[in-house]
C-alpha cells in the first residue's frame, strides 16, 4: 500500500511548540489576552491580523521546528509498515517561503526526518491541494490532521484518517476514522491490508 501522511500535527506536535512562540510573541508585540488555545489557526488564539500572524510566523517559524520531536511510536510503526512492504510518502504544505528561501523547506524537514531516523520513501513539499495529490500519486491510505484535507481526500475513495489534536478534538465524519496514537493507525493499516 501507499500510504500518505502530513508532518505537522500528524506524525510530530507543532502546534504544541508553536503555541508557547505565540505566547512569545504575543507577549513582546502588544499582550492581547488569550482567546482560543484550542486552535492551529493563529489569528484566532489573539485576534491577531494577518500582518501580526505573518510577523509571528516570520519571526519564529524556524526556532520552533528545531524544537518539534515526533509523536510516540512514530519511528517504530512507520518501520513496521515499510518492513512489512507499504511505502510511506509525507505530504506536507510546508513551503519555502514560511522557512527562509529556495529549497529550504525540502532541507530542515529532510534534516528533521533523519534527525528522528523516520523511515520515508518520498518527500512531497508544498502541496496545496492534497486529494489531486493522492490520486495522482497512487496514495491508497492517508492521515490528515486539517479538517479540510480529509474531507477533500475522502471524496476521492481513498481511505482516510483523521490524526487527533487538542484542536480538532470535536472532529466527526462517519467516512473518516479518527485516530488517536500511531498504534490505533499502525492496527487499522493492518485490518485493511488483510
Amino acid at each position: 500500500m501507499r500510504i500518505g501522511l502530513d508532518i505537522d500535527d500528524t506524525i510530530c506536535n507543532t502546534n504544541e511548540v508553536l503555541m508557547k512562540y505565540a505566547a512569545k510573541y504575543n507577549s513582546e508585540h502588544g499582550n492581547k489576552p488569550l482567546l482560543n488555545p484550542n486552535t492551529n489557526n493563529f489569528s484566532l488564539v489573539y485576534g491577531w491580523s494577518e500582518e501580526e500572524t505573518y510577523n509571528f510566523f516570520r519571526a519564529y517559524y524556524l526556532e520552533a521546528l528545531k524544537e518539534i520531536i515526533p509523536k510516540p511510536d512514530v519511528k517504530e510503526i512507520l518501520t513496521k509498515l515499510k518492513e512489512e512492504g507499504n511505502e510511506i510518502d509525507f505530504i506536507t504544505a510546508r513551503k519555502d517561503i514560511e522557512c527562509g528561501g529556495a529549497g529550504e523547506a525540502y532541507r530542515i524537514t529532510k534534516e528533521w526526518l533523519d534527525k528522528y531516523e523516520i523511515p520515508y520513501d518520498n518527500l512531497y513539499l508544498n502541496v496545496k491541494n492534497k486529494a489531486i495529490f493522492c490520486i495522482e500519486h497512487e496514495i491508497d491510505i492517508f492521515m490528515d490532521d486539517a479538517e479540510k484535507n480529509v474531507k477533500i481526500v475522502k471524496y476521492t475513495g481513498i481511505k482516510t484518517y483523521m490524526a487527533m489534536n487538542n484542536f480538532n478534538m470535536n472532529f466527526k465524519d462517519e467516512d473518516i476514522t479518527n485516530i488517536y496514537s500511531m498504534n490505533e493507525f499502525y492496527e487499522k493499516v493492518h485490518d485493511l491490508i488483510q
